[in-house]
């Protein structure tokens, strides 16, 4: 770490030589500076803005105490060190005073000069480890704020109404949207880090929202349809290297900053829509609200022709029939996702005509997963949907072949075992129930009835446990650990293990060293 040092002394000769012997003892000083009276001084330290000040007391034009005081009005953060001699020592009191950090007698002894200096050094050192720490801890607390108010925090809102007064947005700008950023790889960490991202014609300020995905809040004077589409396409150029790796959604636009949140929903309605438009596009809600919905979707003849494939147990054939349903329809038409649903779903449910009503009732998996579906955004692809589809109707078969139904295959064992393969990573309740394709209501109801416990529960014991054994076994530091069990927040992993352990991680480490010796 470099310090930036002034020397303040009217005598060239001695000015020299104390630069010389900084350099030779203190060569993180640098550059050295030099001026000769206190007039010179304090020019020299409001334009270069040193670390140290090394300054006589007796000087023509201003002494050093003046020069010292002016400094301190001007606003100058610099740690001073003054030298007196033996007659001058109540000037010496004044001067510790006004704040002055030490003082060294002349004539000036090299090894006090140098520990002096040394010290003082370490001690901007620790502050500036301080100040970058609040700073962190801050915009830490800032993004948080705004995080929670756009997924809903309303207690948040009137602190991002003073975050954006304090970045002079309300002042600014006029307009206010949300612009989604969803990666389709959650394990690639390919969006905007956190914080201002561009300021000029817009205010652009990133926030993630997740492994997978970053919200861009963005202020802006007449912001227009086009003005949006020129947006994220620049995204899209400065990110083509990852083109396909992620898709972008965007809201409407909003004179009020309280309703970001709404632009934020509509962006992810946006971003849903990626599994018609596929991957790596960019969409925008208005012109999504132009789509025009059609009553119904199947033909006749595909209808007769899916209950042949069901009543049959054909599910190659089913497959295809239902591919070509699928190409037909996004092919000739602009499809909403509520009528893509409704669609799914129709298709789904052509395959309970042959089931009798009171045996589907008492089917647990029909009953918690087909019904409870509101949505299809768990799906980014069509692919996925499909295999939805296909996973429905094979359990369909599965009752009407009751007989010759193989084993049901122990979905919690599954999802223990990718828990431990991926404890590091960012496993929502969603994330995993999405994985095996089950209602995420029905899987949290079945992984405490076979558990004991909730979803939430054991992932944190099993990850507190690895981080147990890392803080036993390595030495690796408290944030390597907390990142390396799946936590982002040193704070939030510290008061988990507290929780669970009774104890912080760094009581635990020392309690099991001296358990050891």
């Amino acid at each position: 770490m470099a310090y930036k040092l002034l020397i303040v002394e009217d005598e060239k000769e001695k000015a020299t030589g104390i630069a010389y012997l900084t350099g030779k003892y203190n060569p993180e000083c640098r550059p050295v500076l030099l001026a000769h009276d206190g007039r010179e001084g304090y020019e020299k330290a409001t334009a270069e803005q040193p670390d140290i000040i090394v300054t006589d007391i007796r000087m023509p034009e201003m002494d050093g105490l003046e020069m010292i005081r002016e400094l301190k009005k001007a606003g100058c953060s610099a740690e001073f060190i003054v030298l007196s001699g033996y007659a001058e020592f109540s000037y010496a009191k004044k001067a510790i005073e006004l704040g002055v950090r030490d003082f060294i007698t002349k004539p000036v002894d090299e090894k006090e000069l140098s520990e002096t200096i040394t010290r003082v050094c370490g001690e901007i050192a620790t502050r500036r480890k301080t100040q970058d720490s609040l700073g962190k801890l801050n915009d830490d607390m800032r993004n948080y704020a705004l995080r929670d108010f756009l997924t809903g925090g309303t207690d948040s809102r009137y602190k991002v109404g003073e975050f954006l007064k304090e970045m002079r947005v309300l002042e600014n700008y006029s307009q206010y949207t949300c612009l989604v950023l969803a990666a389709e790889n959650q394990e690639e960490n390919i969006l905007p880090v956190e914080g201002l991202i561009l300021q000029g014609e817009q205010f652009l300020y990133s926030i993630r929202i997740g492994n997978a995905q970053t919200a861009v809040i963005i202020g802006a004077n007449n912001f227009t349809t086009e003005d949006k589409r020129t947006l994220v396409g620049k995204y899209m150029i400065q990110n083509t290297k990852d083109a396909g790796r992620f898709s972008i959604g965007i809201g409407s636009t909003y004179k009020e900053y309280e309703d970001l949140p709404k632009a934020y929903e509509e962006a992810c309605v946006a971003i849903n829509y990626r599994i018609l438009k596929g991957c790596g596009t960019a969409i925008l809600f208005e012109e999504l609200c132009n789509m025009e919905n059609r009553p119904e979707l199947l033909t006749e003849e595909e209808t007769e022709q899916l209950k042949d494939r069901i009543d049959r147990f054909d599910q190659n054939g089913f497959r295809i029939t239902v591919k070509g349903i699928f190409h037909r329809i996004l092919s000739e038409n602009t499809l909403t996702l509520p009528e893509l649903q409704k669609l799914s779903l129709n298709i789904v449910l052509l395959g309970l005509h042959n089931i009798p009503t009171a045996q589907l009732q008492m089917n647990e998996y029909f009953g918690k997963n087909l019904f409870t579906l509101k949505s299809i955004e768990k799906f980014k692809t069509m692919e996925q949907l499909e295999n939805w589809i296909m996973n429905m109707v094979s359990s369909v078969n599965e009752v009407m072949l009751k007989d010759n139904m193989p084993k049901k295959k122990d979905v919690i064992a599954e999802a223990k075992e990718y828990i431990r393969q991926n404890y590091n990573q960012n496993i929502s309740l969603n994330d995993i129930s999405g994985k095996f394709y089950i209602n995420p209501y029905y899987f949290s109801q079945l992984f405490k009835k076979k558990t004991g416990m909730t979803y939430q529960k054991y992932l944190t014991d099993y990850r507190v446990d690895r981080a147990k054994k890392l803080l036993a076994e390595t030495e690796l530091h408290i944030y390597e650990v907390c990142k390396a069990v799946g936590y982002s927040d040193v704070n939030h992993f510290n008061q988990t293990f507290e929780r669970v352990e009774g104890m912080k991680p760094s009581e635990y480490r020392q309690k099991y060293k001296q358990e050891e010796n």
